[in-house]
């Protein structure tokens, strides 16, 4: 039998369906290293959705993380998914688009994983088309859906229609977790038998707790490729579990390119986080019918879950879900995925809160029946909502304002003029120049430096993520060794006598955790200069920090 393959989608997927997009950089880094040994063929590392997130309450640098990521990751092509238009609730220029390939491609972006919400073969054509002009390569979602326009018929037609745009790859991509082993008997092969030989690969959730029994039977029917997250954040409204999928598939029979013992790591920090942090941890959930109904994409139902709890009303999701599926089938079955998704739930929201359907509706909504997000898509809400919602004097308003395309020189003189750099220019576009000033306040002062914690955690994660190899300290009697491969480092004992209490402490019991996070400071001023090495000698603190074997 042919080798399965996979791609891992912990701290993209993973994290966004469990932990509402909330790791931060220096959570992530230390199970990168472990994760580009283990053999995927990708690590799916990003989403254009993350900015705002990242920018607005991580006071994170999207392009930092995508700069270290690429310097601990050196072996395995990363990935980073997007959607139609590049912020999710905006139509963006064509320059901001090509501009964002541009970038991503000089952080060491191989890969963009590409959806168009209603498997629009335009939609497809462009991002093909800008990815290629910057080497990278594309990998066209099909995503799946359930009504009574989304047969085997429909998935053959949009597959030949992908396959002659030459893509990388193709993904059957079921982000609602609705497919089912006996939905998988007609459609894959159907698929399969269009696409012309390209690749195809497989990305479904547990919402259902179908997830992995579906993975393998794609395997059995003939796809190679799968998505897959390692625990703690596998399983729930993730992704299936790296272990569970890789173990069945070889008594099974088939062989698999992975070598998961070179992951154990990456689940024990996990679970460390998530404790730390008292965050949840995927489970395998029960098989759930109502998911069929509103067609939720796992994480959106985290993010769901997260914002009404801020709002104080946690226990109305169940509320919200059910009215998700009845504003669904108002706007015509659209396919639930960004931004569809977030438009069919922010009104179900709104329609829950207000206690009146459609009394409140986005402006998102009214663009939708207006035709901004296609033709198709408007003409098919019931006539008597589209009639509601725009018969208000708001609708009127966005008639008049179709979104406008915009030159490179007039970006710049909306967001900040011929100074601003390119990453700049595209987190003020994400979100706006006071929010991208904060970020950057942050991490001068060490707010949004990338790493999870204070104390000796940061530190490691600190060190994790970039070019040091040691770590040498003495204070006083104390002293402290950290190594990353290679031989210890050697003692500094020709400037310092041996401590008299013995053997060498840890670290915390030698510094405070503001001394710590200074290092942690020096650590990233280090890695990015072109010195080997740092020696300080400050009274009776010695710190010494390299980038070789040893001291």
């Amino acid at each position: 039998m042919d080798d399965v393959k996979f791609v891992d989608t912990t701290v993209r997927d993973g994290q966004q369906s469990l932990w509402a997009t909330g790791m931060r950089t220096g959570e992530m880094l230390p199970a990168l290293p472990y994760l580009d040994r283990a053999g995927f063929e990708a690590i799916e590392i990003h989403a254009n959705s993350f900015e705002k997130k990242m920018v607005r309450e991580l006071l994170e640098d999207p392009f930092e993380r995508l700069r270290l990521a690429r310097q601990t990751v050196p072996a395995t092509p990363l990935r980073i998914i997007r959607g139609r238009y590049l912020s999710s609730f905006q139509i963006a220029p064509r320059a901001v688009e090509e501009m964002w390939y541009e970038r991503i491609g000089a952080y060491g972006i191989q890969e963009v994983r590409t959806s168009d919400s209603s498997n629009n073969p335009a939609g497809w054509r462009d991002h093909v088309e800008m990815a290629r002009k910057e080497g990278i390569r594309t990998v066209l979602n099909l995503i799946f859906s359930i009504s009574p326009r989304h047969t085997d018929d429909y998935y053959a037609r949009k597959a030949r229609e992908a396959a002659a745009l030459r893509p990388y790859r193709i993904c059957l991509k079921d982000p609602g977790a609705l497919l089912t082993p006996d939905r998988l008997q007609t459609l894959v092969p159907a698929i399969l038998a269009n696409v012309g030989g390209i690749t195809v690969e497989f990305h479904t959730h547990c919402n259902t707790g179908l997830g992995g029994l579906c993975t393998l039977e794609a395997i059995r029917l003939g796809i190679r490729t799968v998505n897959t997250a390692v625990p703690p954040l596998a399983e729930g409204s993730s992704n299936p579990s790296t272990f569970a999928v890789a173990r069945n598939a070889r008594v099974l029979g088939y062989r698999t390119d992975l070598d998961e013992s070179v992951l154990p790591p990456v689940e024990a920090h996990f679970l460390a986080v998530a404790a730390r942090e008292k965050r949840p941890v995927g489970v395998p959930l029960p098989y759930d019918a109502a998911h069929y109904i509103h067609q939720v994409p796992g994480g959106m139902i985290s993010n769901l879950r997260f914002q009404l709890q801020m709002a104080g009303i946690g226990d109305r999701l169940g509320d919200v879900l059910d009215e998700i599926g009845r504003v669904r089938a108002d706007f015509g079955y659209p396919i639930m995925v960004t931004p569809y998704s977030q438009f069919m739930g922010a009104q179900a929201v709104m329609n829950v809160l207000s206690g009146e359907r459609y009394k409140t509706v986005s402006d998102e909504i009214v663009q939708y029946a207006l035709g901004y997000w296609g033709e198709d898509e408007a003409e098919s809400i019931d006539p008597d909502i589209r009639d509601r919602v725009l018969a208000r004097p708001r609708a009127a308003e966005l008639a008049k304002a179709p979104p406008v395309q915009a030159t490179r020189a007039e970006l710049r003189r909306i967001y900040g003029g011929p100074g601003l750099s390119e990453e700049d220019l595209l987190l003020r576009f994400f979100t706006d120049a006071d929010q991208v000033a904060t970020m950057r306040a942050a991490q001068r002062t060490g707010r949004g430096m990338p790493r999870a914690a204070g104390g000796i955690e940061g530190l490691l994660e600190a060190l994790a993520g970039r070019g040091i190899r040691y770590l040498a300290l003495e204070k006083g009697d104390a002293s402290v060794r950290l190594q990353i491969g290679g031989e210890p480092p050697a003692r500094r004992a020709e400037t310092r006598a041996a401590p008299a209490q013995g053997p060498a402490k840890s670290l915390s019991d030698v510094l405070d955790d503001d001394e710590i996070e200074k290092i942690a400071r020096l650590v990233q001023a280090l890695d990015g200069s072109s010195l080997d090495f740092l020696t300080l000698e400050v009274g009776a603190v010695s710190l010494t920090l390299g980038k070789g074997e040893r001291c």
